[in-house]
């Protein structure tokens, strides 16, 4: 591979538009590494156009699983399939000690180079203390280690007991992945497609008029609908957790005064660290769910545009790139 190489990346432009452009090949960063894509999913995190907008021009992508070809760390040689976090902390930092890993300055500062969504990418050696080496895994598994990971997050955070009924408010990809962890659980959604494609999975999926009320509610859409219909669904003394941010200019009408007389514990859930990348892994290995459970199209990274904009629609599932070796 030439050094003057050039490297297709997928460049999010501003107004729900993705282009696929040529850019130089990145340098191996010191104490890092450079591999190359072999799977990368898009984030549903990534279609949401108030936080998108912001961080214009911006390469897409950290749902992956490459192969290193140059490594300045002898834990990971040439040839391994790694999966590389987007974010990793300083580990002997006091946040990341006490499991508050995301907040941690160092994972804010750290990131893939350019992004994950492109043929080639740097991974510097800040983001090694959170870098897997995943050789067992196909690299569609492995590149859903980190949504599946912040699934993980939110279950732990709800300190869930194996006889609480739960549901689980949107059946889009992250909706799914929590079917497929908290077994039983009931699923919710307004789309009979994604009901349909829950359950042919043997999911138990009901339009919201049918929902039962439960002790435990998770809420993936990050909209207000969406959690004044996880408030209707609770019962006395719930927990409700939020897996979604909405946008910063929404204001809430939380009825406080009513909420308090309930009970109810409300949970946030943002991200994931080490330690449930690490768990994500394992539960992949084990057999939780295969990528074309929750994956709808598989595609290059020339249709990535077109399929970016028919995931923001809703008119498909959820797109992975398959990069060729």
């Amino acid at each position: 591979m030439s050094r003057d190489s050039m490297n297709r990346v997928a460049r999010y432009v501003g107004q729900g538009r993705v282009e696929i452009v040529q850019e130089p090949l990145p340098a191996c960063p010191p104490g890092g590494l450079l591999v190359k894509t072999l799977a990368c999913g898009l984030c549903s995190g990534e279609l949401m156009s108030w936080y998108m907008d912001r961080k214009i021009p911006h390469v897409l992508g950290h749902e992956v699983c490459a192969e290193v070809i140059v490594s300045q760390d002898e834990r990971f040689t040439v040839g391994m399939r790694v999966f590389p976090h987007h974010h990793a902390p300083d580990l002997s930092s006091a946040l990341s000690r006490r499991g508050a890993e995301v907040h941690d300055p160092q994972w804010r500062a750290t990131k893939l180079i350019p992004g994950g969504m492109a043929d080639f990418f740097g991974v510097p050696a800040a983001n090694l203390a959170d870098c897997l080496n995943v050789s067992g895994l196909r690299p569609q598994e492995a590149a859903l280690i980190e949504p599946l990971a912040c699934v993980v997050k939110a279950a732990s955070r709800l300190k869930l007991r194996g006889d609480e009924s739960v549901t689980v408010i949107g059946l889009g990809v992250m909706g799914l992945m929590f079917m497929r962890l908290l077994k039983g659980a009931q699923g919710v959604d307004i789309s009979e497609s994604r009901r349909a494609w829950a359950a042919s999975q043997g999911l138990i999926a009901v339009a919201p008029e049918e929902a039962e009320k439960s002790e435990v509610v998770i809420v993936c859409p990050g909209s207000e609908q969406a959690l004044d219909l996880a408030l209707s669904l609770a019962e006395p003394d719930p927990r409700i957790c939020l897996f979604a941010p909405m946008p910063p200019e929404t204001i809430t009408g939380l009825d406080l005064h009513g909420l308090y007389f309930q009970d109810l514990t409300l949970t946030c859930s943002y991200s994931c660290g080490p330690r449930e990348t690490k768990q994500a892994k394992e539960l992949l290995e084990q057999g939780l769910f295969r990528a074309e459970d929750v994956v709808s199209d598989f595609i290059t990274l020339n249709e990535l545009p077109e399929h970016y904009l028919a995931m923001k629609d809703g008119r498909i599932l959820k797109p992975m790139v398959m990069f060729s070796r």
